[in-house]
């Protein structure tokens, strides 16, 4: 009994020193490097790099996000991670990601997106998130106004 208490003790004491209160949000910074990888007669896919900074004061490792891409409450496409990604303690990370984009619904609204600089951007997903072996899915949220000039390099004209 003693040596089981002695193994679990430090899951344990990760586990509490994990808190979800203690937990800071990343913070966005950026959209660098978008590119076309397939036009398709239903999907665009396209990729791109997602700069977040980390104000946690540990290291985590992203395994796996996916979720849905809103432009002006419009539902533009899916994202997933293209790889796994090593998050540092307060730095910046980027988080490579693979968006399927509709383009029925892209060209459908196309004008509204196309004559706007900014729009409000919305992101719901999941991650699954590993700290010392430990792996917890977390929910991916954002919304904000953003400049959207780098993002209609993929939508169809």
């Amino acid at each position: 009994m003693k040596k089981l208490l002695l193994t679990i003790a430090p899951a344990i004491l990760l586990l509490a020193s994990c808190k979800t209160s203690d937990l800071k949000e990343p913070e966005y910074r950026d959209i660098r490097d978008i590119r076309i990888i397939n036009v398709g007669l239903l999907k665009t896919t396209a990729g791109l790099n997602l700069v977040y900074y980390n104000p946690n004061s540990f290291t985590v490792q992203i395994n796996d996000a996916s979720g849905d891409v809103y432009i002006d409450n419009i539902h533009m496409g899916r994202f997933n991670l293209d790889d796994k990604v090593q998050v540092s303690k307060r730095k910046e990370f980027v988080i490579p990601a693979i968006i399927k984009l509709d383009n029925l619904s892209a060209l459908t609204n196309h004008k509204d997106i196309w004559n706007k600089k900014e729009a409000k951007i919305r992101i719901e997903g999941l991650a699954r998130v590993k700290k010392s072996g430990f792996t917890k899915e977390v929910p991916i949220k954002y919304e904000g106004m953003q400049n959207i000039e780098k993002l209609k390099e993929m939508i169809p004209n």
